[in-house]
């Protein structure tokens, strides 16, 4: 009489390891679904892999990797735009590099909001708030295309941003499922 009861005691503990859980995805599982939609897989896997934490972490890690790198990348272009600003001798550059400089520093408060999303566990609102910070890397090449002939100084690293942030979205979209 003492068996049947110890099974039904640990019954539960069997269901809970023998569940799948997005919680307990892997870094190459992960960038295996992503890399079927809109973000490429080896470009998932080398640029989570940045953070040593990466190789063990589950779902929740990974959004939590995505949005810090995307936040330090933001604070890394809005550095350069200054930099370029302060080096530039053409007004209109030197404008037009200050602005992204402003449109980065007003991203940044929207992701530490991103964070705190993902923190809590909220990737649904993490995710739209990185759809509205997709829109800055456009926003900066936009005020370059007001002047004929004059491409953007930072084009990579709005590129490079756009590429970060649209990983961090898309981990956190999974997440959401």
């Amino acid at each position: 009489m003492n068996k049947p009861y110890s099974l039904l005691a640990i019954l539960p503990l069997l269901l809970l390891a023998s569940r799948p859980s997005i919680g307990g995805e892997t870094l190459h599982s992960l960038c295996n679904f992503l890399g079927g939609d809109y973000v490429d897989y080896d470009y998932c896997v080398s640029t989570l892999s940045t953070n040593p934490a990466a190789s063990t972490a589950d779902g929740h890690t990974l959004a939590v990797i995505s949005v810090n790198l995307t936040t330090t990348n933001a604070t890394a272009v809005k550095s350069r735009a200054d930099s370029l600003s302060l080096s530039s001798t053409d007004p209109f550059i030197r404008t037009s590099l200050l602005n992204c400089s402003s449109l980065y520093a007003g991203a940044t408060p929207d992701l530490h909001s991103s964070a705190a999303a993902v923190a809590a566990k909220n990737y649904s609102g993490a995710a739209a708030v990185l759809s509205d910070v997709l829109r800055v890397p456009a926003g900066c090449d936009q005020g370059f295309q007001k002047k004929e002939g004059v491409a953007s100084p930072i084009r990579k690293e709005n590129n490079a941003f756009s590429d970060l942030a649209t990983l961090a979205k898309a981990v956190n979209n999974y997440m959401a499922q």
